[in-house]
């Protein structure tokens, strides 16, 4: 990633607050998701993936030289597995990988194999629940070579009843927690729990396996607060790591801002102006977050006739459904310099990506959810016909956006396109 000039920078930190409008440029190089197809991006085109049959796509990743892209494919009895195509979009296998662990992605090896994490044996409870550390090359008929196992902690089940939520989760994690499977240069990054949280490094020589972090979420100590660490993004410098800090209280989560150092483990906590979401950085050291406040509460503006329609469809009427302000703010951590590039009304900003020339941010919004709860409300959405949630995904659309840091406003640049994921 280069480094952005002088002029750039000054630019970035005195950008202020700018509007989204809609422009016609090309998406860039890439890939991502439209209408259940995966598709290569860039030179204004959209190559279909000639993909195995499958029921969807998650975990887009590019290998470091841009040749290669593996991805999460929901095989059509609806488990994960793993499959690779070339750049072009025109050449695709599926990795013989065995049964995948819910939640991690799919990631890269310095010497180009695909890295995952198998399933444990959950029928085994005379020891703790473990996970296996495995690479393959991708090509057809390789063999999986373990690298390592690592105690993993499970039971992180639940669900959502907005499609919102289903949106947010296919873009950033479940419960906007992307769980991290990454190589560096003091070990494998990866976390410990299904909720995203408990950073460790694996040793591939040896085995050790070091917290970099605590957190007691999954096992709260009494009259503490419980607290998680996840959301994890690594510098370009691979060793700093950026991560949001969860402490849950009556109320609900808060969330804060940490750096972490990955060669002293040392954590730095870092203020903010607001509550950090998704997080993106660059190659200055500075950080990108986003963060998301409620403004209102959809139910409050249908009618008595319309919450009948919800009480017969979702059992109750009593509920909210909050709508939301995102904003995107740009962070120094050695200064506290912390300005608000972005605002508009949406349901939460996705996943945020720089751009290899480092000059802009690519990003995903979803939208508020107004059209669902009008279409359930006026009885043009049947929720109970809706078995595979299609029609209620139409109704929060997840569209892309460039903002360049040089000055200028946020333009979509892609809709209804999701997971993208930019070319290195």
């Amino acid at each position: 990633m280069k480094r952005i000039s002088r002029w750039a920078t000054v630019a970035l930190l005195s950008l202020g607050l700018v509007s989204a409008v809609q422009a016609q440029d090309a998406v860039p190089a890439g890939a991502a998701v439209q209408n259940d197809s995966l598709v290569i991006t860039g030179g204004g085109t959209l190559l279909p993936v000639n993909s195995a049959a499958n029921n969807g796509y998650l975990s887009l990743n590019w290998n470091p030289g841009g040749t290669k892209l593996a991805y999460l494919i929901f095989n059509e009895d609806f488990t994960t597995g793993i499959a690779v195509t070339d750049a072009t979009g025109s050449e695709s296998v599926v990795l013989d990988t065995g049964a995948l662990e819910a939640g991690f992605p799919v990631s890269w090896t310095p010497d180009g194999q695909v890295m995952f994490v198998s399933a444990g044996d959950f029928t085994d409870t005379s020891k703790p629940y473990t996970s296996e550390i495995k690479r393959i090359a991708p090509e057809a008929g390789a063999v999986a070579e373990s690298i390592g196992t690592f105690e993993m902690g499970t039971g992180c089940g639940g669900g959502s009843p907005f499609p919102g939520d289903w949106a947010y989760w296919e873009e950033a994690g479940f419960g906007g927690n992307d769980l991290i499977l990454k190589w560096t240069d003091y070990g494998i990054l990866h976390s410990s729990n299904c909720g995203g949280s408990g950073l460790k490094l694996f040793a591939p020589q040896g085995g050790e396996d070091t917290p970099l972090v605590g957190d007691n979420y999954l096992e709260p100590i009494e009259g503490e607060p419980q607290f998680a660490v996840g959301r994890a993004v690594l510098a370009g410098d691979g060793k700093t790591l950026a991560a949001v800090r969860s402490t849950y209280n009556a109320e609900g989560p808060v969330t804060t801002l940490v750096l972490i150092n990955l060669e002293t483990r040392e954590l730095t906590d870092v203020p903010t102006s607001a509550q950090p979401e998704q997080l993106a950085m660059l190659a200055d050291g500075s950080l990108l977050y986003s963060s998301r406040t409620i403004t209102g509460n959809l139910m409050e503006n249908i009618s008595a006739e319309g919450k009948e329609k919800f009480a017969s469809v979702m059992g109750s009427a009593d509920f909210d459904v909050p709508t939301y302000r995102v904003s995107i703010h740009h962070l120094n951590p050695a200064t506290g310099e912390d300005s608000e590039l972005y605002s508009a009304e949406a349901y939460v900003i996705g996943r945020m990506q720089i751009t290899p020339d480092g000059q802009s941010l690519i990003f995903s919004q979803i939208a508020n959810m107004d059209q669902w709860v009008n279409g359930i409300a006026d009885g043009t959405l049947d929720i109970l016909a809706d078995n595979d949630g299609s029609a209620q995904r139409a109704l929060v659309p997840v569209n892309l956006y460039l903002l360049p840091f040089a000055g200028g406003e946020a333009t979509v640049i892609g809709e209804n396109l999701a997971q993208f994921r930019l070319k290195p």
